[in-house]
Parts: C-alpha cells; structure tokens; sequence
C-alpha cells in the first residue's frame, strides 16, 4: 500500500456522512482500497467516485464490501469503466444488500448483459441509474478487458501487500496492548500481595471470633434445650386453643412472635406461662359459650326435624293434588270448547282460513317471521286476532308433504289434551298448504338440551316433568279411541314443544297411523318406513312391524336425553345400560346439573325406566298407561 492509498484508506475508514472523491483518478487499486475501508465504516451514508478509472476489478471490490455494509445508501460511480463484469459482481451484493438505495452507474461501459444481471437480482429497494452507457468496438472492448486483467493482478497484488501492512498494523497494535496488559498485571499483582496480607490479618480476627461464637453456640444449646420443652408446652395449647375458637389464630401469631422473642430465656418463658394461664381462661369461657350454643343447636335441629315431617306429608298431599289436577284437567280439555275462533269442538273439522289471512300475518312467509324448518316445510311466527300463533307452511313440491297434511289434519282434529299440540286452524288453496298452532315460545326440548340462543339448562324438576307430560299424551294418543290405536311414529326430542310455563307438548302429526282392534300382542305391517332411525325400535327399523309398544321405545330414547342432554343413538342407549350395569347412573347426569340427594335417586330411576322401554323385545317395554303412573304417583 503506496502513501496515497493508505491516506484513502483512512479518509473512508474513518469518514461519517457524506464523502466526495469524483474526478480523482482513482482506479481499480485505489478503489479496493477504499472497499477494505467500507467493510469497517459504519458511519459513511453517501460515496461519490464518479468520474474516476474504476473498472471491473475494482467494482468487484466495491461489492464484495456492500455484502457486509450496512450504512451505504448512496453509491455513484458514474463515468467510469465497468463493463459487464463489474456489473454482474454488484448484482450478486444486491441480491443480499437491503441498505443501498441510489446506485449511479450511468455513463460506463455496460451492455445488455449487465444491464440485465442488475435489473433482475429482486431488490425493490435500490434505485438503479443506468443510462448512457458507452458504446464501443470489440477491439476496444477486449483491449479493456485485457487492460482490466492487468490491473485486477496488479490490484491482487496491491491487495495482498496492502492485506500485509494491515496486518503489520494490527500486529504493532497487539504489541502495545499486550505491553499496556504486562504494565496492568503487575499493577494487579501488587494489589493483590497487598490484598494477602489484609486477608491474614482478617483470618486471624476470624479465628479469634469462631472460637467466641463456638462458646456462645454452647450457651445458646443449653438454653435451646429449655425453650423447645416450653415450645413443645406452647404448641400443645395452641392446639387446644384452635379447636374451640378460630378466634384465637390471633393469638396463636403473637405466640409465634413472642417464641422468636426468646432471647431474654427464663424471663421471656415465665411471661409466657402467664399468657398461657390467661389463654386457658378464655378457652374455659368460650367453651361454656359453646355448650350454650350445642345446646341451641340441638333445639334447632328438633325444630327442623319436625319440619321436614311436616314439609313432607305436605309434599306428598300436593303430589296427590297434582296428579288429582292433571286428570281433572285433561278431562277439562277434551270436553271444553278452546279459544273462540281458532278451535272447533271435540271431533268437529278444524276450521279453515283462507290463505290470504296467513299470508297477510307472515308477510308473505318473510324470513324474518322464520321459526325452523323442517323435512316437509317451514313454520314461521305470526298474530291472528291477537294471538300469538306457529303456522306450518308445506312444501308445494312434496307429494309426501300432501299425506302428512291430510294425516296431521285428521289426526289433530280428534286430539283434544293439555300434552297434544293444538291446531287453531288451516288453509289449503291449490298446491299452497298451511297448518295453524298454537305458539310454543320455549321451543322444542332438544333446543333446550343443546341451549340454544345461550338459554340455561333445563332444572330436573324441568326435566322430569316434561317426562311425565309426554307419557301423559301419548297414553291418550292410544287410549283415546276404545276401537282402534293410533301410532306417532316419529316421536322425538325435536317433536316435544314448551310452552311458557314448560309445560311439554307433543307435536308433529304428520306420520299417525290407525290400526283397529290391536292389543299388546298383535302388529301392523308397513313396507314405508318413516320417522327418524335413532328413535326406532328393532322390530320397526328391520321388519317394518308395528306395536302400541313401537312409540315407547322412542319414549325410551327421550328419557335418556332428558338425563344426559346428548343426541339420541346406540351409542347413549349402550351407555345407559353400563352405567345402570355398574350402578353409576348419576354420572350420566348432564353436567350442568347438580342434583341433591333427592334428585340422585329419581335420576337413577329415570335411566331405569328408559332401559325398560328400550328392551328390545316389545312385549317386554312398559304401557304409556304405566309409565303415566311411573313418573307422576
């Protein structure tokens, strides 16, 4: 490295901001000079070098020293020699400089190769200038390369002499700090010899202490050995105290402060004792308040003895009252005469509106009046003459939807009980058919298992009283004509309507079958099987036969529901029979309950009762009539 170099060297080296070297002759030696530099400046932001001698060589130094620069962001080197070569070299630094922002190689000796390699290494950062590049022979263009070889072994050897004197440098350098280190390391070795000395003198103060402590230790022993007998004393009182006040943890805190106190020995113990004396005197008070208290206690666990007697007998006469009720009330229902204008009377056809009057209350069927959807229609929400009502709306394109509105239509109008849905009306205008019911606003039973729109769950009472409402209706779905017996057929979870009380209400018609004179050992046969798989007993499901038993299996897969709040299927009724083999039918509750005592003993018998009308022979499941009986004595 000649003197100018080295005077460059440390002009960039050492430069921050912006630096101007343009028109300084400066060639392709010079410039790995001034690439070295840019490996370690970490301040210069702006390097000028236009109209200079720079040529491949030296632009390929130039981006091997971007590859680990961080601060360049202005780079011109206009007016110069790089042809493609050089070009290609910065490219491949672009492809990993992300600092760079204003590259000027304008006015060089570039073609379309190099032109090329820069425009397409990804970087979006960099502005690229190049234009007017030189235009020049072959001859010209080979005797430059030739020229440009010359310099880059030339440069290389430049490099290597310059790579030399730097390491002369950093050597020199080296020797002075290791010089400046022997000078410290001799500071420190007098430091520490002075150090020793302090710390004999320390050790022998040491020794001195250890063997004072060492007679204190044995003080302390003999005096240790008193305190833990008063200690043990102390804990044994505490121990008294906590068991008949909690009160006295109060107290117990400042035992535990005044044993850390115990510095002052014999004295210090003899306060204790007293404290104790006082202590045992508030225990023998608050154990004369709580005899008192036992005996209060005492008469009140009489008096609510008493009251549970009486609150049961009470409990018994209004279960009696109730089931009294229910009957009074379902002979009420079928014999009176519903709401003026939406029912007729028992056994009379249900009235018949016309469409208009439905179409009108719904807005023409608007989806904002949408309540469900279901296999054969939709039912939307409306008002007719004040009342709130459900109105069933067929599909148009089912045939099937035809036989489920003639067969519900039949069907509802001889239905007249408290646990059967009742319809207020109809219309029927060429393929346009609608079934109007009364409002359920509390939706269907398996919306309140799955707590649909966030409702809370159902109680047990809930549930076990939309148990004995279904069996209710359905014993008069069968009973209610001595001639013949009616089938459901799809009786289900989603089928069962609440009112606003919670009251459970059967519905959904639409699949009823007649069979006359049929007993609990005669079947009908149907090669059209309808209804929904998990609710239907073997002998339906396989053979297509019919029993009065046939809906008491589906009863059988409601109950379970009603425990668990899952969805119906062999999996649940597997389960139940589990649970029920290995006496744990109340780990089958619906974790969103907890029952009390009474309630664990109607759940166990709730998955009993479901498993009888799971059984799968039919002649083996329990009447509606006994179920009716079952769940509401």
């Amino acid at each position: 490295m000649n003197e100018r170099q080295h005077e460059l060297y440390y002009k960039v080296k050492n430069k921050s901001g912006a630096l101007s070297l343009d028109g300084s002759f400066i060639g392709d030696a010079d410039t790995q000079v001034i690439a070295e530099a840019l490996r370690v400046n970490t301040t210069l932001t702006m390097l000028h070098l236009n109209r200079n001698e720079i040529g491949d060589a030296g632009a390929h130094a130039l981006a091997e020293a971007l590859k680990v620069n961080w601060a360049l962001t202005w780079l011109c080197l206009s007016e110069n020699h790089i042809g493609d070569v050089g070009a290609q070299g910065i490219a491949e630094a672009l492809r990993v400089n992300r600092r760079l922002t204003h590259l000027y190689i304008d006015k060089n000796l570039l073609t379309s190769a190099g032109i090329t390699a820069l425009n397409q290494t990804g970087n979006t950062i960099c502005t690229l200038y190049l234009a007017d590049q030189y235009d020049i022979s072959p001859a010209e263009l080979a005797q430059i390369a030739a020229r440009a070889a010359a310099i880059a072994r030339e440069s290389e050897m430049q490099y290597l002499r310059f790579e030399l004197a730097a390491k002369d440098d950093r050597l020199s350098a080296k020797d002075e700090e290791l010089a400046l280190k022997d000078q410290e390391l001799a500071l420190k070795d007098q430091e520490l010899a002075t150090k020793d000395q302090e710390l004999a003198a320390k050790n022998q103060e040491l020794a001195t202490k250890d063997q004072e402590l060492a007679t204190k230790d044995q003080e302390l022993d003999a005096k240790d050995q008193a305190l833990a007998t008063k200690e043990w004393e102390l804990a044994a009182r505490v121990q008294e105290l906590d068991a008949k006040e909690s009160e006295l943890a109060i107290k117990d805190k400042e035992l535990a402060a005044k044993n850390q106190e115990l510095a002052a020995k014999d004295q210090e113990v003899a306060s204790k004792n007293q404290e104790l004396a006082t202590k045992d005197q508030e225990v023998a008070s608050k154990n004369q308040e709580l005899a008192l208290k036992d005996q209060e206690l005492a008469a009140k666990i009489q008096e609510l003895t008493t009251k549970d007697q009486e609150l049961a007998t009470k409990d018994q006469e209004l279960q009696q009252l109730r089931s009294d009720l229910q009957s009074a009330l379902d002979q009420i229902d079928v014999l009176e005469q519903p709401d003026i204008g939406f029912t007729s009377k028992f056994d009379e056809p249900i009235p018949q509106v016309p469409l208009a009057t439905l179409v009108a209350a719904t807005n023409n069927f608007a989806s904002d009046s949408l309540l469900g959807a279901g296999a054969f229609g939709r039912v939307y929400g409306a008002s007719l003459s004040g009342r709130r009502v459900a109105i069933k709306k067929l599909s148009a394109e089912s045939k099937q939807g035809t036989v489920e509105f003639k067969s519900e239509l039949d069907s509802l109008s001889k239905f007249r009980h408290a646990n059967i849905i009742a319809i207020l009306s109809y219309a029927e205008e060429g393929d346009e058919r609608c079934l109007v019911y009364e409002f359920m606003p509390n939706g269907s039973v398996r919306d309140r298992l799955n707590r649909k729109h966030n409702t809370p769950p159902l109680t047990w009472s809930q549930r076990h009283r939309i148990a004995a409402d279904v069996a209710r209706g359905m014993h008069y779905v069968q009973t209610a004509f001595p001639d013949h017996a009616l089938f459901h057929l799809d009786l289900k979870t989603d089928n069962v309507l609440l009112d606003e009380h919670f009251n459970a209400k059967v519905s959904d018609f639409g699949l009823v079958r007649a069979a006359k004179h049929l007993d609990e050992q005669s079947y009908l046969r149907t090669h059209s099987m309808q209804g929904t798989a998990p609710y239907m007993c073997p002998e339906f499901l396989e053979e297509g036969r019919m029993t009065i038993k046939t809906d008491v299996y589906a009863f059988g897969m409601i109950l379970l529901e009603l425990v668990t709040a899952t969805k119906p299927g062999a999996r649940l009724k597997k389960d139940a029979r589990n649970a029920a083999k290995s006496q744990n039918a109340l780990g089958m509750l619906d974790s969103a309950l907890t029952a009390t005592e009474a309630e664990r003993e109607s759940v166990g018998n709730l998955v009993a009762l479901a498993l009888e009308c799971l059984d799968e022979e039919a002649n083996e499941r329990p009447s509606f009539g006994t179920l009716v009986v079952a769940l509401d004595p």
